[in-house]
């Protein structure tokens, strides 16, 4: 499940690399969780025509995310963004402050949100 779960993620990052139908059997795959059976007897192809759709297109996502690291920048964003939480959760502030520091590190949250990939 886990992988399923990061080649969902890849695709949300990087699916403008791949062609519209590695993408959508991508999608059956991840989000719709069908079997290679099911997505071959949708799209007309053989169960192998999908397993090696389904291999060309990780590979690519995945070199993606080792030559521009979208996943691995967001992941390191957000450790960081929870470690200043933590860091100044008891730092006694002026709530005008405080609602300062946090719409900060909310917008900064959001950079990955408004991101469209690439």
């Amino acid at each position: 499940m886990e992988r399923l779960f990061e080649l969902g993620m890849l695709l949300d990052r990087y699916e403008p690399l791949l062609t519209e139908r590695q993408a959508g059997i991508l999608r059956q795959y991840t989000d719709e969780n069908c079997s290679l059976s099911e997505i071959a007897e949708r799209e007309g192809i053989s169960r192998q025509g999908v397993r090696d759709i389904l291999t060309r297109a990780e590979r690519q996502l995945r070199e993606a995310e080792d030559a521009v690291g979208l996943i691995r920048r967001e992941a390191k964003q957000t450790e960081l963004i929870r470690a200043l939480r933590n860091r100044f959760k008891d730092v006694p502030m002026r709530e005008s402050d405080r609602a300062a520091f946090e719409r900060g590190l909310s917008e900064l949250s959001g950079i990955w949100e408004d991101e469209d990939g690439i």
